[in-house]
């Protein structure tokens, strides 16, 4: 949510966006939009989209889950834990006995280890 002692983006795209962020993220946003206008001489414009997409770059899209796919080897094998949360997930990893975790690209592995389909099953 844009702060009230803020301004709006110029862009009403970037405004509509921009108004969904919370308040740390919206930080990280008018930061780097006023080092792209000052420092860079952007345009206001062109530094609020070029700000926006830097921070959906970042932390991705507004109420988008932040998950991560992590490449765990267990048990003599490899198994594929996909995540909501790194660190606790490591955690946990760490108790069942995993010797090796690794975060890896979604998309990248769902392409080339499953073919683009993967079925999800409960811990072993």
């Amino acid at each position: 949510m844009i702060p009230s002692n803020h301004p709006i983006p110029l862009d009403a795209g970037v405004a509509r966006l921009v108004a969904l962020l919370g308040e740390d993220r919206y930080e990280w946003f008018a930061e780097r939009a006023g080092i792209l206008e000052f420092n860079a001489r952007l345009p206001r414009i062109d530094a609020e989209r070029q700000a926006l997409i830097q921070t959906l770059a970042r932390y991705g899209f507004p109420g988008q889950p932040q998950l991560c796919l992590l490449q765990v080897e267990i048990g003599g094998g490899t198994q594929w834990v996909l995540a909501a949360d790194e660190v606790f997930a490591r955690r946990q990893l760490a108790v069942l006995g995993a010797t090796e975790v690794r975060a890896v690209d979604l998309a990248d592995v769902l392409h080339r280890q499953f073919d683009d389909l993967a079925w999800l099953g409960t811990t072993p």
